[in-house]
């Protein structure tokens, strides 16, 4: 009923599992399979949240235990605060203080670096901060020093808009044809 196959089916595909080691059978008769995400592709970033929860779960004393998920304890909007403090921190140990750029406040340049990339881009340089910001916050991309993101995409956007310089002579001399 669940797989909407066929008993027959169902049967024989468990048999096949049981012989390759991906189901057991456990005391009550159950199957379980131990290694799920496996057999149907990649855990998501929340599933493994979860996970990681239990494991510290199981290594707390049960005083201690909340017997919450993780993402209970530390949702995502609060992971990105915690990047975004690290960042922070980041820079400071570097010597120099960044402030965060972009719509999701996730671009970090510190006042010289801005400086910089405004006097190279003077039309251009807030776009290419919007561009990493939104990139970096739809794909969770970290980049070492987002300056230099930003001035390796402005150098390669610079490249494609060059076109090539074609010295083709079209003259014709008197006695040649065209």
């Amino acid at each position: 009923t669940i797989t909407r196959q066929q008993i027959g089916t169902v049967e024989r595909a468990l048999q096949i599992f049981l012989k390759l080691g991906l189901v057991e059978v456990l005391d009550s008769g159950t199957f379980y399979m131990s290694n799920i995400e496996l057999l149907i592709g990649q855990s998501s970033t929340e599933a493994e949240r979860k996970r990681a929860a239990r494991l510290q779960n199981k290594a707390l004393s049960a005083l201690r235990t909340s017997g919450g998920h993780l993402s209970d304890i530390r949702p995502p909007e609060i992971e990105l605060e915690l990047e975004k403090e690290i960042e922070i921190k980041r820079e400071i140990e570097k010597g120099r203080s960044a402030r965060a750029y972009g719509r999701y406040q996730n671009v970090f340049l510190t006042d010289e670096e801005m400086a910089d990339l405004q006097a190279s881009f003077p039309t251009v340089w807030g776009q290419y901060i919007e561009k990493l910001s939104e990139y970096m916050a739809s794909t969770g991309k970290r980049y070492q020093s987002h300056a230099a993101t930003i001035r390796r995409w402005a150098g390669e956007d610079a490249k494609k808009t060059v076109t090539p310089s074609r010295n083709r002579d079209y003259s014709v001399k008197e006695d040649e044809t065209v």
